[in-house]
């Protein structure tokens, strides 16, 4: 007899466990009262029964079932919604299949509707949005996910290379040499100006041409005279006279 009752508590025991592991690993609680909504899918691709289902990151219900309407050519997903939040959810409510974490596991996603709309009913149907999260995104324009890729690639390369620690003291090191020529090239720069070397430069440059202007010397005769200038230019075009004006020129310069 003792033996029959020890059988009895441990097959119990081992009945509430296993209802309680499966309770919770559905994410479902049988102890609570909950409604039923539906919503429709091009294709919902990663969505498992028991998934979860929130309402702008809160918790409020998971997937009861999924099935392929033949009608619609659409799938159809049951939405199994804890009660409490019955008066949270609008028929102008969307929902939208997104994905989260790292592995990808994709859930259902409610957005709320507006004040002016009434709440959601047990078996009311949803308005479902199609796949606008990231990876789905990606998963659809993949030769141009594989560029961004990519490029992204390329780029911390680049970085690795800029930050290479054996790069950084060379680099620092040309830099402070480009430091240096520039500094030497102001202090001459500064050394020119400081001993007027360029104002006497350009002092003498003007009176050279002041002397020409009034005529003075053999160029500045050769400017103002036009009568020079009428001959030699009669001579221009005279192969045989090139000697000649080589021979002006030169003794021009010796004057």
């Amino acid at each position: 007899m003792t033996q029959t009752k020890v059988g009895a508590f441990l097959a119990i025991g081992l009945f509430v466990l296993l209802g309680s592991i499966f309770t919770l690993g559905s994410n479902k609680s049988y102890f609570q009262e909950v409604f039923l909504v539906r919503a429709y899918f091009d294709s919902v691709q990663g969505l498992n029964k028991g998934s979860l289902v929130s309402l702008s990151g809160v918790k409020v219900g998971n997937v009861d079932g999924i099935s392929f309407d033949g009608d619609r050519n659409l799938v159809k997903v049951i939405i199994r919604i804890d009660a409490v939040y019955k008066n949270k959810i609008r028929k102008d409510s969307r929902i939208e299949l997104r994905t989260q974490g790292a592995l990808g596991d994709k859930f259902l996603f409610i957005t709320p509707g507006t004040n002016i709309s009434e709440f959601v009913q047990h078996n009311d149907e949803m308005l479902a949005d199609y796949g606008n999260d990231i990876l789905s995104v990606l998963s659809k324009r993949g030769n141009e996910s594989e560029k961004l890729f990519d490029a992204i690639g390329d780029f911390q390369k680049l970085l690795r290379s800029v930050t290479d620690q054996n790069k950084i003291p060379s680099l620092i090191a040309k830099l402070d040499s480009t430091a240096g020529n520039l500094s030497e090239v102001s202090q001459r720069l500064n050394s020119t100006l400081k001993t007027g070397s360029l104002d006497r430069s350009m002092t003498k440059l003007e009176h050279v041409i002041d002397k020409i202007d009034k005529g003075e010397g053999t160029l500045g005769a050769l400017i103002n005279d036009r009568s020079i200038h009428e001959r030699i230019k009669n001579m221009l075009g005279a192969g045989q006279k090139n000697q000649q004006i080589k021979q002006i020129l030169k003794s021009s310069v010796e004057d």
